[in-house]
């Protein structure tokens, strides 16, 4: 029997950082910021738009590669599509941006798609309504919630999905309370959640207190009871899998705060983690990767940034096998295996083409999973296992 076996454990790492539980590292590379966009794409997080040092709207963006904290510049967006408070996401392969505001007092209801193999912005059908900035957003299955945000008329309530299997927009029942703008929204297990920011009660300078959860089948919000951030807005956010992380924002004072909270899915165990390192900050974008808690661009003070930071979670942070799982092919059966290198309940292994295509899903329930893959077309294709994300290539070359 032919058997051969990958191993993913590579580069040489300097063990020694991962002592420094918050780290800078390369400054962003397109000037300091704030309010940027964030998506990610196949274990490569792209950050772009905000308002920079001058005041002006930005449409330039930037890669960022967490195997060697290098950022890369991508294409920007199209010219007069400069933008801050936009909302931002990746799906299938392909990164988006929809909504925002110009800088100076426009709001957009644009929507734009990112194709990192062809480095190109492309249009999207637009949102068939006013423009608007700072929304809440998430996905659940194929279809991507947009919610509040404000414009020239205030702080709105309405919501919005586009289906990605239709290519349309659908204008859903309106949120159960007055409007929400720079709160947070996340799903998880078909559910969505929303809380932070401020409403329309008080001439737009309300509070949302409480944490929404969002059934899709019936369109219904009711109050959860599960977690709460407070009354607070501006705050950064990442997820990876049942772990959901909260940094800073601005409290009803108006004190930056540099609170770092990770909340867990499953069970919503909210543990408070090491304080940030340096100065209070927000407009902050974050994203999570190989056991680390990114945090970058914002404005501290009136001082707009462009430092990069991290935080490890983990005490494994990027140690030992960098990337938790290992690779072996068994050429005889056309067979994939992977074996996990720690436990990762409830994340699930995804094999995605070039174009995030989802080729096959399988939840880690046990230490080793297999594939078959006798009908899989020859080519390169990416792995990914609870947000690590390695290529591989099948006939292997090896």
């Amino acid at each position: 029997m032919r058997f051969l076996f990958l191993s993913l454990a590579f580069l040489s790492l300097d063990f020694h950082l991962v002592a420094q539980i918050w780290q800078q590292i390369s400054d962003y590379p397109g000037g300091a910021r704030d309010d940027a966009a964030h998506f990610s794409i196949n274990g490569i997080h792209y950050v772009g738009t905000g308002r920079g040092t001058d005041f002006s709207c930005k449409g330039d963006f930037y890669a960022f590669e967490p195997m060697s904290s290098n950022w890369t510049a991508i294409a920007a967006l199209p010219m007069w599509q400069e933008r801050q408070y936009t909302s931002a996401f990746g799906y299938g392969g392909n990164g988006f941006v929809v909504g925002g505001e110009n800088c100076l007092g426009n709001y957009f209801n644009t929507f734009l798609k990112y194709s990192p193999t062809t480095n190109i912005w492309t249009s999207m059908p637009d949102l068939p309504a006013a423009g608007r900035a700072g929304c809440e957003h998430f996905i659940i299955g194929s279809d991507l919630y947009l919610i509040g945000g404000r414009n020239n008329s205030g702080t709105l309530n309405e919501v919005w999905c586009f289906h990605f299997d239709t290519n349309t927009w659908e204008q859903l029942n309106n949120l159960p309370f007055n409007g929400c703008w720079r709160g947070l929204a996340v799903a998880y297990n078909n559910f969505g959640y929303l809380f932070g920011g401020r409403t329309a009660d008080l001439n737009q300078t309300g509070w949302n207190a409480q944490t929404w959860s969002y059934e899709p089948s019936t369109d219904t919000w009711t109050t959860f009871s599960g977690f709460e951030v407070g009354e607070m807005m501006y705050q950064s956010m990442a997820q990876t899998d049942s772990l959901l992380f909260i940094f800073g924002g601005v409290d009803t004072n108006d004190q930056t705060q540099v609170d770092l909270v990770q909340i867990n899915l499953n069970n919503l165990q909210i543990d408070t983690l090491t304080p940030f390192a340096a100065s209070p900050r927000k407009g902050c974008v974050a994203f999570t990767s190989l056991g680390y808690f990114y945090l970058t661009t914002g404005i501290s003070g009136n001082e707009r940034l462009q430092e990069t930071w991290r935080y490890a979670y983990l005490s494994n942070a990027a140690v030992e096998s960098i990337i938790p799982f290992e690779l072996g092919i068994n050429f005889d059966k056309k067979q994939l295996l992977v074996t996990l290198q720690q436990p990762m309940i409830e994340a699930h292994v995804h094999i995605l083409d070039l174009q995030g295509r989802q080729m096959f899903s399988q939840k880690c329930s046990q230490e080793t999973l297999s594939f078959d893959l006798t009908e899989l077309p020859t080519g390169i294709y990416f792995i990914e296992v609870g947000g690590y994300t390695k290529r591989f290539q099948w006939p292997s070359s090896i």
